[in-house]
């Protein structure tokens, strides 16, 4: 799913196996809405394994040598800039190692979700788009400034919470306790809070409620189960909680999400 503004190119990547070797003839930024574990080689020749988690934000330079693939991938919100002066710019910032990612950033983590909302709209408001596209940019901007402040927290925070991250996964279906989460993750309420959303630029609500968002969206494409199963297996309390998710995250209900063009 993808759509043209004025400078730039949007596209919504699907979760879905894939295999790249290429480089692109403009400068993009990335961010990654589900986790993804893979082979990559990104400026060499090196493959090495990689896990990227929801909430990492790249931004990559032009004709940057590119292989990755992974047997499941993740949803993913790609922008190609074609602009010239933005062009110039993003290679001002990456002129040390052609990319650079940054780690759970509560405003870039939002405003992808803002942008897949409105692409995923039958009618898609192009003007408000655009805006919202210039505003991801802008984050990225931002956040290439300040690259020294943060590496070490997200590294340590992102130590801290990658068995959290696959307990959800394992229990999306069962009803999910914040304060087990903490217990698990050896923290006080209102630190894992902090450090949680520190690792994924959300918070824990917000993150079990896009997963479960995330599988029953593959369900309604791949399954002829009824949405109230779905909606039970996805851990929802009943269909209409499902069907209130669906609404307020991506602006469709279940079954409209069900009848989009594959």
């Amino acid at each position: 799913m993808q759509t043209d503004i004025s400078w730039a190119n949007l596209e919504l990547l699907p979760a879905a196996p894939y295999s790249i070797n290429s480089q692109s003839p403009v400068a993009s930024l990335g961010l990654a809405l589900a986790r993804q574990t893979g082979i990559h080689a990104i400026g060499s020749d090196k493959r090495q394994d990689f896990d990227a988690w929801p909430g990492d934000f790249a931004i990559s330079a032009a004709k940057l040598p590119m292989f990755s693939e992974s047997a499941h991938g993740g949803e993913y919100l790609l922008m190609h800039i074609r602009q010239p002066e933005l062009l110039a710019r993003l290679a001002i910032l990456n002129h040390a190692t052609g990319r650079q990612i940054f780690h759970g950033d509560k405003q870039a983590v939002n405003l992808a979700w803002q942008l897949r909302h409105l692409l995923l709209q039958a009618t898609p408001d192009n003007l408000l788009i655009e805006e919202k596209a210039g505003l991801f940019l802008q984050r990225g901007f931002a956040l290439a400034g300040n690259i020294a402040n943060t590496a070490s927290r997200y590294a340590e925070d992102r130590a801290f919470h990658s068995r959290i991250l696959d307990h959800i996964e394992d229990e999306l279906d069962t009803q999910l306790k914040l304060e087990d989460l903490a217990v698990m993750a050896d923290m006080s309420l209102l630190h894992f809070l902090r450090s949680f959303s520190h690792a994924t630029g959300s918070t824990p609500h917000a993150y079990i409620t896009e997963r479960r968002l995330q599988r029953a969206r593959r369900l309604l494409r791949t399954s002829n189960l009824s949405i109230a199963a779905i909606a039970a297996d996805c851990g929802f309390a009943h269909q209409s909680h499902l069907g209130s998710a669906f609404r307020s995250r991506l602006g469709l209900s279940p079954l409209q999400y069900r009848q989009l063009p594959a």
